[in-house]
């Protein structure tokens, strides 16, 4: 199976990437896995202090983030006004809220249910 790493912080190089794997698939050669790369701005919980980075390299990162790159060229070639990229970002945070809200409203799910569709097997030896 053809593999790679993808610059993730390049939306043209995912874009181009991710159509190189879908034409291979519809040509029948099967499935491309992709090792897509990024940088993550934030510490991996809250209790994280972000000792192993200097906030100068977050910064640096920050300059390169995808979702700048991508409304700079939205902009760029007026595919959109300020006035709809506006209207779009309040219609993400409104669904993003909607979604927060449905978790925070629905029950746990039962203990059970984490190994739902985990192990194929009905019988697993390791699970009473």
């Amino acid at each position: 199976m053809p593999c790679g790493p993808v610059d993730a912080m390049n939306p043209i190089k995912v874009a181009e990437a991710i159509d190189e794997a879908i034409q291979r698939a519809r040509r029948g050669d099967g499935p491309t896995f992709l090792e897509m790369k990024t940088y993550r701005y934030r510490g991996h919980s809250m209790s994280d202090a972000q000792q192993y980075r200097t906030k100068d390299e977050v910064e640096e990162y920050k300059k390169i983030d995808p979702i700048t790159q991508i409304l700079d060229v939205i902009k760029e070639k007026e595919y959109a006004t300020a006035a709809e990229i506006a209207s779009i970002e309040k219609d993400v945070k409104a669904r993003v809220k909607e979604c927060e809200q449905f978790a925070e409203d629905s029950p746990y799910p039962e203990p059970q249910q984490m190994y739902d569709m985990v192990y194929e097997q009905e019988d697993y030896p390791f699970i009473s």
